[in-house]
């Protein structure tokens, strides 16, 4: 049964409690849809705002019957239990939606947690691909940056080189002008010295003339005088050789015996007088061609007349090595050390000789290394100077081709050594002729002529300052070069160490002995080598000679630490004094 919705503005009471509550239960016994069918229906009995009372008639008739039944009670219980179920299915549908919230809120958090985490995500990669991108970006612009600065340097490298070179070239075109020009004023001088000499020869003959003329009637008695005196003189001496000529003539005449072994005698006096000249003129051609020395060579061994031992192996071992008194850079020495083995045992081996070039800032021992493996090589040596063939002048050439004539007539062999070989083994025979004069051209021909072969016979080892200014043609022929640097803090210790025993604790020739002091030891000596950097070993000894020349100036026979100080710090101010 359905119990039908009053409004508000009816006129009717209300029906019991009782009647109510089973009305209720009725109405629980349907489901939502009836209920609003229900309110459909009402609404539609209200509608137009008419009230029907059909419905109400039926409604309380329903109330008495429901009040009648037995069966009120539990109608009444069902719409309780009905009504509490509508609150637990109200309530259940409240915690659902409830429920269905906080999924969707949970939901929406860990939607928003992924967001955020994919945002944070996407920001660490973009600012990765972004600090990657810039670290790219410097990197190229780290790279760009060194490759313009690396062409920046090639640039400055070959700007300075470009410079060098062409400084070098205007040294060296000033060099050679400045030659020029002391050989023009050398020219010029010779030229006035002549004319001055000339002119004082001519004035001190004029002067003489006129002394003659002055006493010519003194001197023409006095020769008349004397001319009498020695014709008178010669008269009576052809008159008693005529008289002593006679006798003997008379003499042999009567004995045939004597006038036979006069006869003799004079003949074999006349053959021993031509066979002497002839003897004596062959033996001068043979010792000029084989013993004579060039006017070029300052030394040579070839005037000895004491054979040489020096290939005798206890002889060998006895003498001292070429490196005793020589202090150079490990490297160099042991070099030069083979090369002088090589040299030494080529002519044993009947192989060709080596020509070196030695080269290295003045003092550095070329000079000295040279003369000492010539002496002692067991060869012979011979040493010049190319700055003796300037003076030389046009005769420099064939003088320098006699020499290496002289030098190939060795038989042992000859070390020739050359001195200052810049000075006429330079360049300059490609230029137009302002380079080098005739007579230089003509001397480093004859240089390049007799070392352009191998030769068993001569080694030419060359010295120089200055390699750069070497013509190529001469560089060709040197087979090995070695380079003389300045002595290192190890070497200057060695120099000065004996240096110091050979010129000043060893007594000199006449015994007088320098006292040294007892300051001056091996810790002096090696703050002296550090303090001493870039001084070559020539200079090095004359440091040494100046504490010796220091002592034998102060009147006193003791090197003091204070003496010894002052010394050193004076040398070290003025490093190219003598």
């Amino acid at each position: 049964m359905h119990w039908p919705k009053f409004g508000g503005g009816g006129g009717a009471s209300s029906p019991p409690s009782s009647g109510g509550g089973g009305g209720g239960a009725s109405g629980s016994a349907g489901d939502k849809k009836d209920k609003n069918d229900k309110k459909d229906k009402n609404e539609a009995h209200f509608d137009g705002g008419r009230f029907d009372p059909d419905y109400l008639e039926r409604g309380a008739t329903a109330l008495k019957e429901i009040d009648a039944s037995k069966n009120a009670k539990w109608a009444f219980e069902l719409a309780t239990l009905e009504e509490k179920t509508r609150q637990i299915t109200g309530q259940k549908d409240i915690e659902n939606e409830k429920s269905q919230r906080m999924h969707f809120e949970q939901q929406l958090g860990s939607v928003q947690a992924d967001e955020s985490r994919k945002t944070i995500s996407h920001q660490a990669d973009q600012e990765r691909t972004t600090a990657q991108h810039k670290a790219e970006v410097e990197s190229a612009l780290q790279h760009r940056k060194l490759d313009y600065q690396k062409d920046q340097l090639d640039y400055q490298l070959k700007r300075e080189a470009d410079q060098f070179i062409q400084h070098e070239d205007y040294r060296v075109r000033n060099e050679l002008e400045m030659e020029e020009v002391r050989r023009e004023t050398i020219r010029f001088k010779a030229k006035m010295d002549r004319e001055v000499s000339l002119e004082a020869a001519k004035a001190q003959k004029a002067g003489d003339a006129q002394q003659e003329r002055e006493n010519i009637e003194v001197r023409l008695r006095e020769m008349r005088a004397k001319s009498s005196e020695e014709r008178k003189t010669r008269l009576d001496a052809i008159e008693e050789v005529f008289t002593s000529l006679g006798s003997g003539m008379s003499a042999l005449y009567e004995d045939k015996a004597k006038t036979t072994a006069l006869i003799g005698g004079v003949t074999a006096l006349a053959l021993g007088v031509y066979s002497a000249r002839a003897g004596i003129k062959l033996a001068s051609t043979v010792i000029e061609r084989h013993l004579g020395r060039p006017p070029l060579v300052r030394e040579t061994s070839r005037w000895s007349m004491r054979p040489s031992i020096g290939w005798l192996p206890w002889a060998r071992g006895d003498s001292p090595g070429i490196f005793d008194k020589i202090v150079l850079e490990e490297s160099l020495s042991e070099r030069l050390q083979w090369t002088t083995n090589a040299l030494m045992n080529a002519q044993n081996n009947g192989t060709p000789f080596r020509h070196l070039l030695l080269h290295g800032d003045p003092g550095t021992g070329k000079t000295l290394f040279a003369r000492t493996l010539a002496r002692q090589s067991g060869l012979h040596y011979a040493i010049m100077s190319g700055g003796d063939l300037g003076p030389l002048g046009k005769e420099g050439p064939n003088e320098l081709h006699k020499l290496f004539e002289w030098a190939n007539n060795s038989r042992t062999g000859l070390v020739l050594f050359i001195d200052e070989a810049e000075s006429f083994l330079r360049r300059g025979r490609s230029t137009d002729g302002r380079g080098m004069s005739e007579d230089a051209r003509n001397a480093l021909s004859v240089f390049l002529h007799h070392t352009g072969s191998e030769n068993p016979k001569l080694a030419v080892i060359l010295a120089t300052n200055l390699p750069s200014t070497l013509d190529r043609a001469v560089l060709d022929r040197m087979d090995e070069a070695f380079e003389f640097q300045l002595p290192g803090e190890p070497q200057r210790l060695a120099m000065l160490q004996m240096f110091m025993d050979q010129y000043v604790r060893r007594p000199t020739k006449r015994n007088w002995n320098i006292q040294v002091d007892e300051g001056i030891d091996e810790k002096f000596i090696e703050k002296v080598a550090k303090r001493t950097d870039g001084l070559s070993g020539r200079q090095i000894a004359k440091l040494v000679l100046a504490f010796q020349s220091a002592v034998f100036g102060s009147g006193t026979r003791q090197l003091t630490l204070g003496l010894a100080e002052t010394v050193l710090s004076w040398r070290l101010d003025n490093p190219n004094d003598a």
